[in-house]
């Protein structure tokens, strides 16, 4: 390659690399993320741009540099430009081609200093991009509350009363330790009446069963209970939580948009959101409402987790165990010999004897025990002090004892029978109330566990009668 050729090769180089700087230099001015700060009035917004972390002063120089930056590389491009078009005029008739490569490679230096001339360029504009990015970062909730505050001058009692509301709506906005939001609680009582539902009760006497079902009864009540009220208060929160979803599309519809248009609507959207923080101030009840929600889901979760994995792998037991007062033998026999013992129970056997030689019928030690014993594993009847409860329970006790003649030895079968249902039943009551709970479960939950199975179950009937008491409240507050 001659030195001609050398030389006109390099020339053409500079001029594409110096077309395509110019091109880039054009591009940055350009960039909607640049070109739009000149636009925006920093004095106006400046306590917002500060809130966010930009700075206003720095905006303010860069924009008033970076235009001055640009000229200058535009400048010294065109003068390069026209070098490039001499020299290359020059080598048609040069008469020294080693002085002409020797001038193109200077040329190609010089140019080289346009890198370091827009690396500064790119500085300023980086600023005014990277300021861009922070006004993005504030398209959620969260980052929008502080210019939601700063947009609401002189209600920042106001603001900050309606913040603690605000945050048992919305995940990440300040909840305490353990404190669920709403929209958490709303799905929790339907997944607890669930898990109540879905326990095996297995193995036990029916009187056993009873109870529990019972108790697991009420607590699914309960669980009923507190998903009316947290439907009924989600009825009377509907316009603010439209509110929030209204700002959260709000947000979303403005991460398309240019820097000045996303400046203005986040102040739009920040002004929304302080009057509804605002207005959350006088719904601040709703806190002390959800937390006994909390507090009332809590035991119920206890007591569920208690029943799983403890109480009932500890009656399967207890009800096995020789001598164990929940064991059906336990106390049918105790109470079978009581029926035959003392001044009563001699004059009973007396009587039951000359009935048997009479041919008439009569019963047993053993055949007692056994009536006994399958009476408490079949009775479904514990509760309930109505006519209704009632008849159902002589009824049962008359498919035991009622093909006994009458008045004797039937009547006192039935007391006896009767007395045997309800010892059992205390004794499985009494083991059920005086069931510890280990400190581990106490120790798993936010809100103060008893000690007692007994205590537990006492505080959730309690709850239930306070939900059925705030639902009907609230019901008559939305049809008055």
């Amino acid at each position: 390659m001659t030195e001609l050729e050398q030389t006109k090769g390099i020339l053409e180089a500079i001029r594409t690399n110096l077309k395509r700087e110019k091109d880039s230099v054009i591009a940055i001015l350009k960039d909607p993320k640049v070109a739009e700060w000149q636009s925006i009035d920093l004095v106006k917004n400046k306590l917002l741009l500060v809130q966010v972390g930009i700075d206003p002063a720095l905006i303010s120089k860069t924009l008033r540099d970076y235009p001055k930056q640009a000229k200058k590389i535009g400048k010294q491009i065109s003068d390069w430009s026209n070098e490039v078009a001499n020299q290359l005029a020059d080598l048609i008739a040069h008469p020294e081609p080693s002085q002409a490569l020797s001038a193109a490679k200077k040329l190609e230096a010089k140019t080289a200093a346009i890198t370091g001339m827009k690396e500064e360029l790119l500085a300023h504009s980086s600023q005014l991009i990277r300021a861009d990015q922070v006004l993005r970062q504030q398209l959620q909730i969260k980052p929008l509350l502080a210019i939601a505050k700063c947009l609401t001058p002189g209600k920042r009692e106001l603001f900050d009363g309606g913040l603690e509301t605000l945050s048992l709506l919305l995940k990440g906005i300040g909840q305490e330790d353990g404190v669920k939001t709403f929209a958490e609680l709303l799905q929790e009582p339907a997944i607890l009446e669930a898990s109540f539902q879905r326990l095996d009760i297995a193995k036990l006497p029916r009187i056993v069963e009873e109870i529990l079902f019972h108790h697991i009864g009420e607590a699914v009540c309960t669980a009923k209970g507190i998903a009316l009220f947290l439907d009924l208060v989600n009825e009377r929160m509907e316009s603010e939580l439209k509110s929030i979803t209204v700002i959260e599309q709000g947000l979303q519809a403005l991460l398309t948009e240019n820097t000045a248009a996303l400046l203005s609507g986040i102040i739009e959207q920040g002004k929304l959101l302080g009057a509804l923080v605002v207005g959350l101030y006088h719904k601040r009840q709703l806190k002390d409402s959800l937390a006994k929600v909390n507090e009332a889901l809590d035991l119920l979760s206890i007591f569920h987790r208690l029943l799983k994995n403890k109480l009932l792998v500890s009656l399967q037991k207890e009800v096995t165990v020789p001598g164990s007062a929940l064991n059906p033998i336990t106390i049918s026999t105790r109470m079978t010999r009581s029926f035959f013992v003392g001044a009563a129970g001699f004059l009973r056997s007396f009587k039951l004897m000359v009935k048997s030689l009479k041919g008439q019928g009569a019963i047993n030690e053993a055949e007692l025990q056994l009536t006994l014993e399958n009476g408490i594993n079949n009775c479904k009847y514990f509760y309930g002090g109505s006519h209704a409860d009632l008849r159902k329970i002589k009824i049962f006790i008359d498919s035991l004892v009622g093909h006994y003649p009458k008045p004797f030895p039937y009547n006192d079968l039935c007391k006896l029978t009767k007395a045997t249902l309800s010892a059992y039943g205390d004794e499985v009551e009494k083991f059920l109330f005086d069931y510890e709970i280990s400190k581990e479960m106490q120790s798993s939950t936010t809100v103060a566990i008893p000690t007692k199975a007994g205590k537990l179950i006492a505080a959730i009937a309690k709850h239930n009668t306070v939900f059925a008491k705030a639902n009907l409240e609230q019901g008559n507050a939305v049809t008055s």
